[in-house]
């Protein structure tokens, strides 16, 4: 997979996650961050190489590459077993997200950005009905998908299921139907569902949730961006 950004090469270097050769676009010598990833890819005994502009637009389109690329191996994707194994014993790490139908790379790579930025245990994707880990994803997520547990499961029932047989409480996040996030008493340990951009949770998957969480806005606002407001809930349950 190549990748692209200086955030998605750093976090992967940061990861120790498998890089195969980094590629620089000459002239990128002066930026600090960029000496930073050199260095470290250095200490990792990476490969670099420098290629010319037009080799960026040849290669990666019209995106935000920052003047550095790199080709890894794809994202590690766990079962349930090995991610549930994975989970911390600290509170903010007894949380997890599960993503239902969420088809945009850039959302998921933003919802992924949440999960790690607030140290939540880790991310459970559907295998069929979930934006794949594209380079955009990783560029969106700033490269924290590569130290971020994920989990691919056939059905999300199957996953809420198991969760609910290991303690958890599943809180799904709707836009108008709920609780309001700032009175909920939330358990732990809890996950957190997200539904599509614009359906929503899909019905089988609000049968299965335990309670339902909105956010109250200003009259003429129905909705938020769905990393926003895993973002919003995320945090205030895990400081609670």
């Amino acid at each position: 997979m190549l990748i692209y950004g200086k955030n998605s090469v750093m976090g992967a270097l940061s990861a120790e996650h498998p890089v195969e050769k980094i590629i620089f676009e000459s002239g990128t010598d002066k930026d600090d961050r960029i000496r930073m990833i050199k260095d470290l890819a250095s200490r990792q005994k990476v490969p670099m190489e420098y290629k010319v502009g037009s080799w960026f637009q040849k290669s990666l389109g019209d995106v935000p590459h920052q003047g550095i690329a790199a080709q890894c191996a794809r994202v590690r994707l766990l079962d349930m077993n090995a991610l549930m194994g994975a989970m911390p014993l600290e509170p903010a790490g007894r949380s997890v997200v599960l993503v239902d139908h969420v088809t945009d790379p850039h959302n998921l790579g933003a919802i992924i950005r949440v999960v790690a930025a607030s140290r939540a245990g880790g991310l459970i994707v559907t295998k069929d009905r979930t934006s794949p880990f594209s380079p955009a994803a990783v560029s969106a997520s700033a490269g924290t998908v590569f130290g971020l547990p994920i989990a691919v499961v056939a059905n999300l029932a199957y996953a809420m299921e198991r969760l609910k047989k290991d303690g958890y409480w599943l809180y799904g996040l709707d836009a108008a139907d709920g609780h309001d996030y700032r009175k909920e008493k939330y358990a732990c340990p809890s996950a957190f569902i997200v539904g599509s951009e614009g359906a929503g949770m899909r019905e089988l998957t609000r049968k299965n949730a335990d309670f339902f969480i909105t956010i109250p806005m200003r009259p003429g606002v129905d909705s938020l961006n769905v990393s926003t407001a895993l973002a919003v809930v995320l945090f205030r349950a895990i400081e609670s």
